[in-house]
């Protein structure tokens, strides 16, 4: 957490986290076992609202265990060295399959080398209904939230997921001089190749290569129109 985030809420902290975050180690309630916690590695992405997205095979431990009990947590932050000094959250609640089409491509974007996956009979993307989360931004901020206090109304970007695929191609089609001040001028990130890969009521993702990028809008917007009207302030902006 840098110091600037120090006096800000958690739930949007969290939420950023969840939005930033490409994996995760999921525990699950071992059937093989006498309920002993499983860990596993999972790829991740989230819904607007920002409950977790996961992609898993049926043939996997982890998916047998859910099958029996729907109960899971996910760890999440930066796992490598020093990671106990850094900002990182369980995400408490239980997995259910997610049929969603735009989550689904909300999740290939993220994910694309994950396309070949999702093509077998065999893979399925779940989805982690927070009930709680557990929290720690550095010492002496240690806190445990009810997920009302974290995700979005479940109603929340709605029509932007409706819309997001065409935004999304939309942008990355016809405006890529856009995209590429917006990594550049807001996100501090150089290069030719910057994509956008999804948008949020709270912010864009970009990527380039195995680099990624966010991009935080000044206020929530909840469609099409209120994306496009932030979208071109934050291109005036970065143009600027």
């Amino acid at each position: 957490m840098s110091i600037d985030d120090r006096d800000k809420p958690s739930g949007p902290l969290i939420r950023r986290l969840i939005r930033t975050s490409r994996s995760g180690i999921l525990a699950t309630v071992d059937a093989e076992t006498d309920g002993t916690p499983y860990a596993s590695l999972v790829l991740m992405s989230c819904t607007m609202d920002a409950n977790p997205l996961l992609l898993m095979s049926d043939l996997a431990r982890h998916s047998r265990n859910l099958a029996a009990d729907q109960r899971a947590s996910l760890i999440i932050g930066k796992l490598g060295l020093d990671a106990l000094s850094q900002t990182r959250a369980t995400l408490i609640g239980r997995i259910e399959t997610s049929d969603d089409e735009d989550q689904r491509a909300r999740f290939l974007r993220r994910h694309a080398g994950a396309r070949s996956q999702m093509s077998f009979g065999d893979f399925r993307l779940y989805r982690l209904q927070l009930e709680s989360v557990h929290f720690i931004a550095g010492f002496g901020r240690i806190e445990t939230l009810d997920a009302d206090d974290v995700v979005l109304p479940a109603t929340a970007g709605s029509a932007l997921a409706a819309a997001e695929t065409d935004i999304v191609e939309h942008m990355n089609n016809d405006h890529g001089d856009a995209v590429h001040a917006y990594a550049a001028a807001l996100a501090d990130r150089h290069g030719l190749g910057w994509t956008m890969t999804g948008i949020d009521p709270e912010g864009m993702d970009l990527a380039r290569n195995d680099a990624e990028s966010r991009v935080d809008f000044e206020t929530t917007v909840d469609g099409p129109e209120s994306a496009r009207a932030e979208l071109v302030r934050l291109a005036k902006l970065a143009r600027a």
